[in-house]
């Protein structure tokens, strides 16, 4: 069964999490936030079924993996531009690599190195069309599962994976 916004908006409510939309400022698709467990998202989202169910996975990731101190304020404006917060670069790089995670595990958890080559895409793009999510987490899942191939001794090379024109 292919997982869409609303199927993971019900896995949300058994959470006991609550999903909101607003008009966010620009660039912001979504924000979470675990003490309240609540998920606001962008009303844009909303004519983009696709880009709305990978945020919103992404978003119940951070819900249920909560970030560490330091995340919420490296987000706030100015803060990222300041010198010696590398640190916290650092613990927020990982507390959205854990979110991620989640979420492809939730949305292409059945996503194998097999099955990314057997579709033959010559794009990240392509891939992402084939299956129905956004470039941005195909990218992840794959850099995910070559980590796996790597961590048992294996190579998984992105040109074995995304096939060029010819």
């Amino acid at each position: 069964m292919k997982l869409n916004s609303g199927l993971l908006k019900k896995q949300a409510e058994i959470y006991g999490i609550r999903v909101v939309y607003k008009l966010l400022p620009e660039g912001l698709l979504g924000e979470a936030n675990a003490d309240a467990m609540t998920i606001t998202l962008d009303m844009g989202l909303l004519d983009d079924p696709r880009q709305h169910a990978c945020v919103l996975a992404e978003e119940i990731g951070h819900i249920l993996l909560p970030p560490r101190p330091g995340h919420v304020r490296y987000h706030s404006r100015g803060f990222y531009q300041q010198e010696n917060c590398s640190l916290i670069k650092h613990t927020v790089a990982q507390d959205e690599r854990k979110a991620r995670d989640w979420a492809t595990s939730v949305l292409l958890g059945h996503v194998t190195l097999c099955r990314i080559q057997s579709i033959g895409a010559t794009s990240i793009k392509g891939l992402a069309d084939c299956l129905g999510t956004e470039p941005w987490l195909i990218t992840h899942r794959i850099s995910y599962l070559r980590r796996k191939e790597h961590a048992g001794g294996r190579k998984a090379k992105w040109r074995d994976l995304i096939k060029r024109q010819k």
